[in-house]
């Protein structure tokens, strides 16, 4: 369930992001679920600390990987 005041943990929005991004791609991997999408991410140089998933995500570090996101959305880049 979304809640717009709620905390968003480091693998929630990488998930939501690399499904963006990547179709279902990383879907039903091995393992937990966010992992295969935040190593996608991780090697898109989008995400850069995968280290820590359950952290509740700063909105400054959000924004960051939004901007990473937006110049990584050309379309020779992006792979559904």
């Amino acid at each position: 369930m979304f809640t717009s005041n709620g905390i968003l943990t480091r693998a929630q929005f990488g998930t939501m992001i690399s499904r963006l991004l990547y179709g279902d791609k990383y879907n039903g991997q091995p393992g937990k679920r966010y992992e295969a999408h935040l190593k996608a991410l991780n090697a898109a140089g989008i995400m850069k600390d995968i280290s820590t998933p359950m952290v509740a995500e700063l909105r400054g570090y959000v924004m960051l990987m939004m901007m990473r996101v937006d110049e990584d959305m050309s379309p020779n880049k992006v792979v559904n």
